[in-house]
């Protein structure tokens, strides 16, 4: 029990951020790799407001909007610039590692490359029956569970939700029927925004923060994306449980140093099998070059 749920929370978290990625993915096809930017920056952006203030809820109420918005700018000032000059898919992702290196040596800069924690003092423990659960790890769980039913509640039941659904469906149609892609491009940036401040400040609580944790977490992410379905919003959530069900199992019955290398294979297999995910569905390669 106490693996599966360790497993859970650690999923949980890791379905946030690919919820992150996927916003961005599925309604602009841009392989937003500043995420990992975003998800560094958030705990020492909520650090620095926590002790200016010494009230947490001020400094999420100020971090969730300024990381939101500089992934708001990175849409304005950088993709879609490059989209209207019709560059290539691998010109976004260059430019979105080039933010992502820009805020990691801004943040190394500021306030250094030591590991660091937004918890202060000794965690509480939980006991559900043999398994023990952190305050930290209850906190993961409780928040990234209501947060997921949220956004899944949105998609389906919202016209927002609708619109978001038909921009990544097909972003042509979208626009024929009057709507403003660029105003949409900039939503979905802004969601994911929200959603990685949310995971890197719930992780950066449970086990501290460093400058560079933010490309692996982004990483898993993606990998999650990919084996979960690319074409779905349901399907990087699966993912992200299966992956965490399946490092939680290897570091229990094997080695932590192993957790790399058992989701690499896990994405191996899943691109050599079922390269469109457990979600995903077989198109023709007509509407894939759409």
């Amino acid at each position: 029990m106490q693996i599966i749920l360790n497993g859970l929370i650690f999923g949980l978290s890791i379905a946030l951020l690919a919820i992150a990625f996927q916003l961005v993915y599925l309604p602009t096809r841009v392989f937003f790799m500043g995420l990992a930017g975003l998800y560094v920056l958030a705990p020492y952006a909520g650090m620095a407001i926590q002790q200016a203030f010494g009230f947490w809820p001020v400094s999420l109420l100020i971090s969730l909007p300024l990381v939101s918005g500089l992934s708001v700018l990175f849409e304005w000032a950088n993709h879609a610039p490059l989209r209207r000059k019709g560059v290539s898919d691998g010109a976004h992702l260059i430019s979105s590692l080039g933010l992502y290196i820009i805020l990691v040596q801004v943040v190394v800069m500021i306030w250094g490359n030591d590991p660091k924690t937004l918890r202060t003092g000794l965690d509480s423990a939980f006991h559900l029956g043999d398994s023990v659960l952190t305050g930290s790890q209850l906190l993961i769980l409780c928040v990234s569970t209501i947060l997921l039913i949220i956004f899944l509640m949105i998609l389906r039941v919202t016209n927002l939700g609708l619109r978001l659904r038909a921009l990544a469906n097909n972003p042509v149609q979208f626009a024929l029927y009057g709507y403003n892609i660029d105003v949409y491009r900039l939503l979905a940036f802004g969601l994911s925004g929200v959603f990685v401040t949310i995971a890197s400040l719930l992780t950066a609580y449970d086990i501290g923060y460093t400058p560079y944790t933010g490309l692996s977490a982004t990483l898993l992410a993606v990998v999650a994306v990919i084996i979960g379905g690319r074409n779905s919003f349901v399907g990087p959530i699966a993912g992200a449980l299966m992956l965490g069900m399946i490092r939680a199992q290897v570091v229990w019955h094997f080695s932590a140093r192993w957790q790399d290398a058992v989701t690499f294979i896990v994405l191996v297999l899943f691109l050599l099998i079922r390269p469109e995910g457990l979600f995903g569905q077989k198109t023709r390669i007509e509407a894939n070059i759409l």
